[in-house]
């Protein structure tokens, strides 16, 4: 059994709209402290981004969980 976790953030842009980034390989214990900290460093540095993020919608971790069945038996 294998499990995964993807950060999923959602941001505001500057057109009103709901813009969401994921990352795989996410940190199933980060704090909020951490995350909330993350977003504001993305948004202070927005102009790498196309869709540039001005304020926090949200933030969750998706957590998925791999098992495979032994069917040669």
């Amino acid at each position: 059994m294998s499990a995964g976790t993807k950060l999923v953030l959602s941001f505001g842009n500057a057109a009103g709209n709901t813009v969401n980034y994921s990352y795989n390989y996410g940190d199933a214990d980060a704090t909020s402290a951490a995350v909330r900290n993350a977003m504001n460093t993305m948004i202070t540095n927005g102009a790498i981004f196309k869709n540039v993020p001005v304020s926090i919608k949200g933030a969750k971790a998706v957590v998925t969980t791999e098992t495979e069945f032994n069917l040669s038996e």
